[in-house]
């Protein structure tokens, strides 16, 4: 299609945007900003970002440094949590994805993976992360119970499927096949 490749700071904010009006938490931009790296990795740009294991799983500081410096321009604003010292993050104006010059593959994947992410409590979250991608536990303060992480995951699988929703379910336990068999 000869589309530009988006900057890594567009990419943050088209995660953003895809979170519609309640926007994303820290960990949430960090766990959507992971998986969009893992998956979409050929569509970003070099460098986009480099994730650490954490204590609770993928980090990159440089997220957060890019988030605040958004922060100050005219696009994505700071919510202030009721219950967390830590905020959220949403879009001040309507903004749609496709400004931000990403591939039609990434704009769909992006908002996949981020309705994934929402659709999951913190510790659920960091659970099916940590089922994908093991080499995180390294630092981890988190008891991780590989289990209780399937079982979730399958559940997760089968409630949105027969929901309707977009998640595809064999596609899902396809993967979890491949990477156990």
């Amino acid at each position: 299609m000869g589309e530009q490749m988006a900057s890594k700071e567009n990419v943050l904010i088209a995660i953003v945007a895809a979170a519609g009006d309640a926007g994303l938490d820290r960990i949430q931009l960090q766990k959507s900003a992971f998986l969009v790296g893992e998956q979409f990795n050929s569509e970003l740009p070099s460098g986009f970002y480099e994730f650490r294991p954490h204590f609770y799983g993928p980090f990159a500081q440089p997220i957060l440094d890019d988030i605040e410096w958004l922060c100050t321009g005219p696009m994505i604003e700071i919510v202030p949590h009721k219950h967390s010292r830590h905020p959220s993050y949403r879009l001040v104006e309507d903004v749609r994805i496709a400004q931000f010059g990403l591939s039609e593959n990434l704009e769909a994947g992006i908002s996949e993976i981020v309705s994934w992410v929402k659709s999951m409590d913190f510790y659920t979250l960091t659970r099916a992360i940590y089922l994908m991608y093991p080499e995180f536990l390294e630092k981890s303060v988190l008891v991780f119970d590989e289990d209780k992480a399937l079982g979730e995951s399958l559940e997760r699988s089968v409630r949105q499927f027969q929901n309707g929703e977009v998640y595809d379910a064999n596609k899902r336990f396809e993967e979890l096949n491949r990477r156990y068999a």
